[in-house]
């Protein structure tokens, strides 16, 4: 069976002439063979490619002889499949949308916390709050076990749901964690400056703990924004499909069930819809 090499990256430098880097970085990375989307700003870069392990290879090389982004950390995993159709370079007005005005986080950001240390503070039972700041979707697929969730539907819900946080979480060590790591690059920052004392962030996210701790204190799967939807605590995929509707992950016992075999959601949308009818 082949295997298909994925990596994520991002990083907030300023950036102009984006038209310019948007035409040469897809001229060069189609080149490479990989798939998959890079998104431009004039904050930073964010990306994500998947091809085989030379595609990749030649990608990494392409960015690494460039100085802007000869620095980018890839977090890579393996997969069974392309979770990508087709290569997109994008220019937008961030890397990623968030409505709480952090516009150059590096220049105010949250300590980082390594994934060995949150295990250990985990261990220990440390008395600190782990804030899961993604999307419901996200969470319904996996979490850590003691993780506090906000409950919201896209990031930039975010800052509304964090401030109206018990007063008692803001007095606390607060750790935030996402994906990769790129969401908690603006929120944690944003709670620095809006009233918590002590903020840090997982450095790399949930996959990057999950390489370096496996599955010690999380439970369930990680939602992830591509064809593989979720991957598993080895980092493999699960073999879940993405939900047209609510945008969730259905796990594969329930591919042959309705109403999910007749493209009208799933199980979720389902029960959903039919206590919005009873209320």
């Amino acid at each position: 069976m082949p295997t298909f090499h994925n990596i994520i990256a991002y990083k907030f430098i300023d950036l102009d002439l984006l038209p310019l880097l948007q035409a040469d970085m897809h001229d060069a990375l189609s080149n490479t063979g990989v798939l998959g989307t890079v998104l431009l700003a004039n904050e930073g870069i964010n990306v994500a490619l998947a091809g085989t392990e030379a595609h990749i290879q030649q990608a990494r090389e392409w960015f690494a002889n460039d100085r802007r982004f000869a620095d980018l950390w890839f977090k890579e995993s393996v997969s069974t499949f392309l979770p990508f159709s087709k290569l997109k370079v994008r220019i937008r007005h961030e890397i990623i949308a968030f409505d709480g005005g952090i516009t150059k986080p590096l220049k105010t950001p949250a300590p980082n916390l390594a994934p060995d240390q949150l295990k250990q503070w985990l261990d220990e039972g440390r008395a600190f709050t782990l804030l899961d700041t993604r999307n419901r979707y996200e969470v319904e697929s996996g979490t850590f076990k003691r993780a506090v969730a906000l409950d919201i539907d896209t990031f930039r819900d975010f800052t509304e749901a964090a401030g109206a946080l018990d007063p008692d979480i803001k007095a606390q060590p607060v750790v935030t964690f996402c994906t990769g790591g790129v969401r908690c690059e603006k929120a944690a920052p944003w709670m620095l400056q809006n009233g918590f004392k002590e903020v840090y962030q997982i450095e790399g996210g949930i996959l990057n703990y999950l390489e370096q701790c496996g599955g010690e204190h999380w439970q369930g799967d990680c939602f992830v924004f591509d064809d593989r939807v979720e991957v598993d605590a080895r980092l493999a995929e699960t073999g879940a499909l993405l939900c047209p509707n609510c945008h969730r992950a259905v796990p594969a016992e329930e591919h042959d069930v309705e109403p999910f075999t007749s493209g009208n959601g799933c199980r979720g949308c389902h029960t959903k819809a039919l206590t919005s009818a009873e209320a």
